[in-house]
């Protein structure tokens, strides 16, 4: 998910074989991210936060797309994703 101002906001947690797959599952993300949990923690190594989105069953279907230095920064770039998915409705997104 890349922002009006260009920044890449999120990306998704798994690779697909074709655009349309993506397509797809980035419809569902819009369409029922609230049903999913979401979770700020340390990166694997340790040195800063990224944030996480899970369904239901614990697959993680997008991740914060860069490492954040601050608990509380990372915090916010989760909410305003949450909020973005919220206002996004119909709206479709492009697979690169």
């Amino acid at each position: 998910m890349i922002a009006q101002n260009g920044r890449v906001v999120a990306v998704s947690a798994q690779a697909f074989d074709a655009p349309g797959d993506c397509g797809r599952a980035f419809e569902e993300l819009r369409d029922r991210h609230g049903e999913q949990t979401g979770a700020v923690q340390h990166t694997p190594s340790g040195n800063g936060w990224v944030w996480l989105l899970r369904k239901p069953n614990g697959d993680v279907t997008a991740v914060s797309a860069r490492a954040y230095e601050r608990h509380s920064t990372c915090r916010a770039a989760y909410d305003r994703f949450r909020s973005l998915l919220s206002e996004m409705g119909g709206v479709t997104g492009s697979c690169l």
